[in-house]
């Protein structure tokens, strides 16, 4: 990888833009949801006691993320040039060595704060860093496999939360993550592998620069919007039993009805236009939107559960 220009000074926002920090926070939710259904499920002592743990689960998170997303952008300069010109390393914001040294300081963070909630957290977190560095350099290329990474990293934030949860209060292994987390995995999980492969018919031009294999490159738009459509239908059905299995109070059921029909639209959008770019965006964008109603409604769910029934 080359840098396509010299940097002539320094740029403090580039260092802000290139973490995209919209998601790191949005993605640390996801340990918080995990940790507050945790003790929703196995309540020990009163939940003020866990802020410290609320705390350093979702900084863990967030440092990590940042770390995965700075890496992503490094391998990815030569595709950026064509997709996102204006990002931070393609821009010449940014030198690479400027972007390693950002790495192994957002890492080290990352890791700290996990050493502060017990050593198994910390492997874990560890384990999770050089897998994210692996999938940026080598398996993004293999389209779906690249694909699951990205869905996996943001869904496994609740199944962090819940496995933390359980090492500070010493709960074991087998009852570490409870059925519901298990449920909110699978619906983050298949939303948003459903719009990296929507984002993959997105960027098929900018994708055969890096020989992306993605649904769209390999097998055409309409096996892409087939693929995304079946996933976000399945993530309906698993959202759905949180409510059904009694893990959601029916009087929360504006959420359950917000995220069906927005992943419901996510999942049909790009069936009607399959290779139409202003179709696949609404369509990916409404996978974020129905991602994000999904957390909401699992950090809302538990508390609800624990300050009103």
């Amino acid at each position: 990888m080359t840098e396509p220009t010299k940097t002539k000074s320094f740029y403090p926002l580039a260092f802000l833009s290139i973490i995209r920090p919209q998601n790191c926070f949005i993605g640390g939710l996801t340990v918080i949801a995990g940790v507050a259904m945790a003790f929703r499920v196995a309540p020990i002592g009163p939940i003020s006691d866990f802020l410290l743990l609320f705390i350093y689960g979702y900084l863990t998170y967030f440092f990590v993320a940042a770390g995965g997303n700075v890496v992503n952008d490094i391998f990815d300069i030569e595709v950026d040039k064509i997709n996102r010109p204006h990002r931070a390393l393609p821009s010449g914001r940014m030198t690479v060595r400027q972007a390693w040294y950002f790495v192994a300081f957002l890492s080290i963070l990352g890791l700290l704060f996990a050493l502060l909630t017990g050593p198994w957290s910390a492997l874990i977190v560890l384990c999770f860093e050089l897998i994210g560095y692996a999938y940026a350099a080598k398996v993004k290329t293999l389209g779906l496999a690249g694909n699951f990474m990205v869905a996996f990293s943001f869904a496994f934030g609740v199944l962090y939360g819940a496995f933390i949860y359980a090492e500070t209060v010493g709960l074991t292994i087998s009852n570490a993550i409870p059925i519901p987390h298990w449920l909110f995995f699978i619906t983050a999980f298949l939303i948003l592998q459903a719009r990296e492969t929507i984002k993959g018919a997105e960027d098929v031009e900018g994708d055969e620069a890096r020989d992306v294999r993605t649904i769209a490159r390999v097998y055409g738009y309409r096996a892409a919007a087939g693929v995304a459509a079946g996933l976000n239908f399945i993530g309906v059905l698993s959202y759905t039993l949180i409510w059904v299995w009694g893990f959601a109070s029916w009087d929360l059921w504006l959420l359950l009805i917000l995220g069906v029909v927005v992943v419901l639209g996510a999942g049909i959008t790009p069936l009607i236009g399959p290779n139409d770019k202003k179709k696949l965006l609404i369509g990916s964008t409404l996978d974020k939107v129905g991602a994000l109603v999904g957390l909401i409604a699992f950090i809302i769910i538990p508390l609800y559960g624990i300050f009103f029934l």
